[in-house]
């Protein structure tokens, strides 16, 4: 009998998961018609004495009906304490900044069209072993000449192409990971790890982030991004914080929940029963239990009292 209630009890949850998953859909995002970098980042490991050569690309997207004049500038890159971005810096780890030449420093792209941006880093034969940091910014040009077909004449426009280079030598790779946690009863938003991650070497590491769902009455993961884990890129001596979370996360349910974060070979693991329920639907379930033990409290009297007259 006891049997047969857990697997009634488990094919229900089941579907009621599954078709609350069935309901939820992907939202789509649109492009704004501006021009493009890609990739958005570069990370290139450098020989002390010698020259690298390297490119990214920048186009005028095809919704465009002007010509793209553009503009690059060579700027230190760095984050706050709090791991905003920071351009303006320039210690020890933004010595790069000298270091970079661009070929093709300004110039047009038609609509449709893709070009190439070359740029050298000839670095030093002194150059210290570790993490360098520096921006590469393109920029819309909205100057006299270009004004006539530039896509944006009452405002700049610039995205930056970032550069995580190392320099070769004697470098420390290490890192901390503290913090993490899975919240165990959730009211509102969806199901989640958060960690912190400091970097407590000299060059730029890479942090891995995994989460696990699962049914409580069940062994088949409802969500998982193994095969594709969030990766962040921590620069050195700093601190990165950083939620993980399942955006499909369904109204109310019970989970077993398995959040892993990878860091320069340190491994952080936890796992907890989560339960989501919504604040309405827990005022709901409190009345109800409040008025199943109420009439359990008013029978039991009832029979008591019955019982004693009885024996009167």
């Amino acid at each position: 009998m006891k049997k047969t209630r857990k697997t009634l009890v488990k094919t229900i949850a089941g579907a009621m998961l599954s078709l609350i998953l069935c309901l939820l859909g992907t939202v789509g995002v649109f492009a704004d018609g501006k021009f493009t970098v890609s990739p958005m980042n570069q990370k290139i490991v450098l020989t002390p004495g010698e020259t690298y050569e390297g490119s990214f690309k920048v186009s005028n997207p095809a919704s465009s009906e002007n010509d793209f004049y553009y503009k690059t500038t060579v700027t230190p890159f760095y984050v706050s304490d709090d791991y905003n971005p920071i351009y303006e810096n320039n210690g020890d780890y933004n010595k790069i900044v000298d270091w970079i030449k661009i070929t093709n420093p300004e110039g047009k792209i038609v609509p449709n069209e893709v070009i190439e941006i070359y740029f050298s880093i000839n670095v030093p034969k002194d150059a210290p072993a570790g993490g360098q940091y520096a921006a590469i910014t393109v920029t819309s040009d909205n100057n006299a000449e270009a004004v006539k077909n530039a896509i944006n004449i009452d405002k700049k426009y610039s995205i930056a192409h970032l550069l995580y280079t190392e320099v070769a030598g004697t470098t420390r790779r290490q890192g901390e990971i503290f913090n993490a946690n899975v919240p165990s009863f959730i009211l509102d938003g969806n199901i989640s790890g958060v960690s912190s991650v400091k970097n407590t070497g000299n060059v730029h590491g890479t942090a891995k982030y995994t989460l696990q769902v699962y049914p409580l009455f069940s062994s088949e993961e409802v969500y998982t991004n193994e095969e594709d884990p969030m990766e962040k890129t921590v620069l050195p001596d700093r601190t990165l914080t950083n939620s993980l979370e399942w955006e499909e996360t369904p109204l109310f349910g019970f989970f077993n929940v398995k959040y892993t974060v990878e860091f320069e070979g340190v491994t952080t693991e936890v796992s907890k029963l989560v339960i989501k329920c919504p604040l309405w639907l827990l005022a709901i379930i409190i009345v109800v239990i409040a008025g199943i033990v109420l009439w359990i409290v008013v029978r039991s009297r009832s029979r008591k009292k019955a019982a004693k007259n009885a024996e009167n």
